[in-house]
Parts: C-alpha cells; sequence; structure tokens
C-alpha cells in the first residue's frame, strides 16, 4: 500500500492540504532523513502528497516549484519544477546550500532571510535570486521562504517555493528602454542627435538655476545658418542633412564642456554658454563659432559653405528664460542686417544691445 504523508508545519496548529508532487518525482538526499513532523498515513487513492503549511500565503504565491531546506539552508529535497527554475538537474542540486545558487551579492541578503526563519521571527520571507544556469543563461526567480516545525516546535525544516520572473523583469527591462527612448526621441534632433527645441527651455532653466547658486553669468547664443535652402537647392536633401551634422560635430568641438549645443531650429543652433566671467565672454565664444563655418564642410566629395549670423542674450540666475530666448531670436535679426558673419548681443542684465 502506498501512502500518504501529512505534515504538521510552523508553530501553529493549523494543517493546509496542498497538492505538490509524487514522491517519485522528488529527488532526496541520501544522507537526509525523512522531513521532520512527517508521518506515513494510509492512502487508498495511492500516491503522496506533501502537506505544506502553515501558511497557505506561500502556496498562493508560487504553488508548484517547491524545495526542502534543512536548518542550515542545506537543500534535501526539491521537485523537477523547481529545478527546471534553476537551470539544472535535480541531482546537481540536492546537497547544495541554498547560497550555492545565487551570486555573491545576493547571498548576505538570502542568509538573513534563512536566519529570519530559523530563529522564528519571521513566518515567511521572499527574496528575488538571479540563479545562473547549466547552460549559462541567467534567470530571476521569487523564492518565497516558510518554516516547518518540529516536535519541539523548533524550525528544522524550511520550504522553498520559486516563481520565475525572468521574462516579466525582461518585459519590464524592455518597457523602461523603450520609456527611455521616446522620451530621448521627443527632446532628440533626429539627424544630428542634438537636443533639440522642446529640450530647450530645460536646459536653459537648469542655466538659470547654475547661475543663480554660481552667480557667474552665461549666454544663449543663437547661429543662424542664413543659407541653407541655398545648400538644400544645390546640394539635395542628403548632403545638406548630412552637412548639418558634421557643422554641428565642429561646432561642438570648438567650445568648452560646460557649453551645451542644441538643435533649435532646422537652420539654427543654440549654444548655451556658462560659468562666464563677463559679457564679453560671451563674445569669445561668438568667435569660436563663427571661424567654425570659414572652411567647407565636405561631405561625400563636396564641399559644402555654410553662412552664419550669430544673436547673443547674456543673463544671470534673476533672468527670465523667455525673455533671453526672446532677445536671442532679436539679436539674430540685427545680426542678419548687419551682413554675414557678425553677431549681436543683448545683455538683458542691463538691457543693452552691442
Amino acid at each position: 500500500m502506498r501512502h500518504r504523508r501529512v505534515a504538521t508545519l510552523g508553530r501553529t496548529s493549523r494543517i493546509l492540504r496542498a497538492a505538490a508532487t509524487g514522491a517519485d518525482n522528488w529527488t532526496m538526499s541520501d544522507h537526509a532523513p525523512d522531513p521532520v513532523g512527517f508521518e506515513p498515513i494510509a492512502d487508498p487513492r495511492g500516491g503522496v502528497v506533501d502537506v505544506v503549511g502553515p501558511m497557505r500565503r506561500i502556496l498562493d504565491a508560487a504553488s508548484v516549484p517547491s524545495a526542502t531546506l534543512d536548518g542550515e539552508g542545506q537543500i534535501v529535497g526539491l521537485n523537477p519544477e523547481f529545478a527546471r527554475l534553476c537551470g539544472r538537474a535535480p541531482s546537481e542540486i540536492v546537497g547544495l546550500h541554498l547560497l550555492a545558487l545565487c551570486p555573491g551579492r545576493d547571498q548576505a541578503e538570502v542568509l538573513s532571510r534563512l536566519v529570519r526563519i530559523v530563529g522564528g521571527l519571521s513566518e515567511t520571507e521572499r527574496e528575488e535570486l538571479r540563479v545562473t544556469g547549466a547552460d549559462g543563461r541567467v534567470r530571476t526567480l521569487s523564492v518565497t521562504l516558510g518554516g516547518l516545525a518540529g516536535p519541539d516546535s523548533r524550525v528544522e525544516r524550511v520550504v522553498a517555493i520559486a516563481s520565475d520572473l525572468t521574462e516579466e523583469r525582461r518585459a519590464a527591462r524592455r518597457r523602461r528602454r523603450q520609456v527611455v527612448a521616446r522620451a530621448t526621441d521627443a527632446v532628440a534632433d533626429q539627424q544630428t542627435g542634438l537636443p533639440n527645441q522642446r529640450a530647450l527651455p530645460v536646459l536653459v532653466g537648469s542655466a538659470l538655476r547654475r547661475s543663480a547658486t554660481h552667480g557667474a553669468p552665461f549666454a544663449l547664443l543663437r547661429c543662424h545658418v542664413t543659407n541653407l535652402a541655398e545648400i538644400e537647392r544645390t546640394h539635395g536633401p542628403v548632403v545638406t542633412r548630412n552637412a548639418m551634422s558634421a557643422l554641428s560635430e565642429r561646432l561642438t568641438q570648438r567650445l568648452r564642456s560646460a557649453d551645451t549645443v542644441t538643435r533649435s531650429h532646422p537652420d539654427a543652433f543654440t549654444v548655451i554658454a556658462e560659468d562666464l566671467g563677463d559679457a564679453q565672454d560671451a563674445a569669445g565664444v561668438a568667435y569660436r563659432l563663427l571661424a567654425s563655418v570659414v572652411e567647407d564642410v565636405v561631405v561625400d566629395g563636396r564641399a559644402v559653405g555654410f553662412d552664419m549670423v550669430i544673436g547673443i542674450s547674456v543673463g544671470d540666475g534673476d533672468g527670465d528664460p523667455d525673455r533671453l530666448t526672446d532677445d536671442a531670436t532679436r539679436a539674430v535679426e540685427d545680426a542678419r542686417a548687419d551682413g554675414i558673419g557678425g553677431f549681436r548681443m543683448i545683455d538683458t542684465r542691463t538691457a543693452s544691445p552691442t
């Protein structure tokens, strides 16, 4: 006659019945005694049922993949489902310490949870483990631990019930990457990869706050390419796009690490130059930017020449971002009236054009 095994688990008298797996499906350590508290009971239906309480929460959380640990954390029994989640054969896992399944960075936390269970400080504990299988693939498991009490009410066995979070975590990472990608696309120019017009107010606001903190003025330099339409008529859209990308790299190389280049319009770049000593430092930045278009940009064997004018607004931490942007645009129009290759500057701190 085959038997049904019933276990009294935990420090309470609650006995919960839960269908686990047949004994023939379990791999047991050769030197491990039967789990404490198990008594063979005749079962005319045949088969073996492991009744694992005291907490139905453990079973509700992750019902099937299960393992039994001794009071030291050594795995003395497990079912094939648990082994499958770990990516190993059952015979490779039985006899191992639970810590052997997880990387070093997780071991301290897992050991702490085992100590809480065995010490009677907690009924259940849950931990996420990153387990590397025999195939080298890393799996993320949620493992719920619950104590099994012996006749003296001390916890001498721990049941571990696992669920696979690998796909869930991968899906979450994919969603995060998609969100980041969408957010990046929303504030980045597709041609050059530079921050675009949507990002400019945020960058100007950050510059205002830093200026208020450190007391140094900063400047917006709107660099307008006046002959972009002519370039596109002459060389076509593909060469024009590549030429603008090359120009954006050239502008970036001419600036300091504290300066930021944005593509604020199809025919304009706006530079945020921070940590200036005075307004004349902004003029120095403008000269460097104008120098970047003295030589043609060569794209696909074609020489592309850019005509540029710059409008500058200078401000500090007390400035208004909208006014700074509007003044830079107004200064560009004044510079265009003066001719190609020049700049105009408005110091918003004194409202004086230069």
